[in-house]
């Protein structure tokens, strides 16, 4: 058993499953198997060259955002940490003045209304992607008491079915997670924004006909007084998009790890249904199913991204005053699914 100071840097970010890729697993469908390629190496310094889909000039960003106080949690053990709880949960689904930037040399420069934080080779902590992967590129920058990390997920599917069988990788669309914590002995009040990013589709490309089912893979937070998780959107998450219409459909389902607890799992899930604006959709909902909860209220902001909506970014809060969840995802299309 360890103390707090004496961990890692890492065991204390809260944007991937303890000791794994991020929680995301590449979805299979009708029985398929991915294999497992080999992830890419580090690099050292420099120019970055991790794997991640890496904004492009003129990009969108959609953030969301979960605060909390955590308290306790005195002491990790195989990646539990135990005695922990939180408290002061806040979400917002458009988080204020937030911005963020991308430059090969200089890495991502983040910042929301209170403050702001560089992410560059020099504070590059890991690269688990591989080819056809669901890896996760960590960022660590910290000083003193004030901890910043910055975690951007692979978004891979796997299916195969009677159209066929292979991995359909995000190439526009890209998601990830940005954690600052400012330490106070066994107190840490954090904020967790979660957001999309990609070149949004101009409305005048908008598809105007057709049905198109996105494959959804998500990564988030949730909450309660005594649990802390990282999230993971479970396999066979859709949303289904009539651009005829302009209407969308779907839901996310979300399961993680525990970081309070020796517990995986599923949460729940929730509804994302609204109306196409220009290239965007908005919407809420009170039917959000969370732990033991069937109304839980929520809110969540879609965009379109790549030259003809070919892919989708989406953030995503919810909020019923005794638990709380926040969350970015990348939709692809599939062209395998049924």
């Amino acid at each position: 058993m360890r103390r707090f100071g004496g961990l890692p840097l890492a065991a204390l970010a809260l944007l991937s499953a303890c000791g794994g890729d991020g929680g995301n697993s590449a979805s299979t469908v009708a029985g398929g198997t991915a294999p497992t390629p080999t992830p890419t190496p580090n690099p050292s310094s420099g120019a970055l060259n991790t794997g991640e889909v890496k904004p492009a000039i003129g990009s969108t960003f959609l953030a969301a955002t979960l605060s909390l106080t955590t308290m306790g949690g005195v002491s990790q053990t195989n990646g539990i940490i135990t005695g922990g709880s939180t408290a002061d949960r806040v979400t917002t689904i458009d988080t204020p003045q937030f911005q963020a930037s991308y430059s090969p040399s200089n890495g991502y420069f983040l910042t929301d209304a209170l403050t702001s934080a560089m992410f560059g080779s020099r504070q590059l902590s890991g690269d688990s992607t591989y080819p056809n992967g669901n890896g996760e590129v960590l960022f660590i920058n910290t000083s003193g008491a004030i901890e910043d990390y910055l975690a951007l997920y692979q978004r891979t599917t796997y299916t195969s079915s009677v159209k066929g069988s292979g991995y359909t990788s995000a190439k526009y669309a890209g998601s990830a997670g940005w954690q600052h914590t400012v330490v106070n002995g066994s107190t840490r009040t954090t904020r967790l924004d979660y957001f999309g990013y990609g070149p949004a589709t101009p409305v005048a490309a908008m598809p105007s006909s057709g049905v198109v089912n996105f494959t959804i893979l998500s990564s988030g937070n949730y909450a309660t007084d005594t649990d802390l998780w990282f999230l993971s959107s479970s396999s066979g998450n859709y949303i289904s998009v009539d651009f005829g219409t302009g209407q969308i459909s779907g839901s996310v389902g979300l399961s993680g790890q525990n970081f309070y607890k020796n517990m995986v799992g599923g949460i729940g899930s929730l509804p994302l249904n609204g109306s196409i604006a220009g290239n965007a959709a908005t919407g809420s909902f009170s039917n959000g199913s969370l732990n033991t909860s069937g109304r839980v209220a929520g809110q969540f902001h879609l965009m379109f991204v790549g030259p003809n909506a070919d892919e989708l970014v989406v953030t995503f809060v919810a909020n019923d005053g005794t638990q709380a969840a926040v969350g970015a995802a990348v939709g692809i299309r599939d062209p395998y699914a049924l």
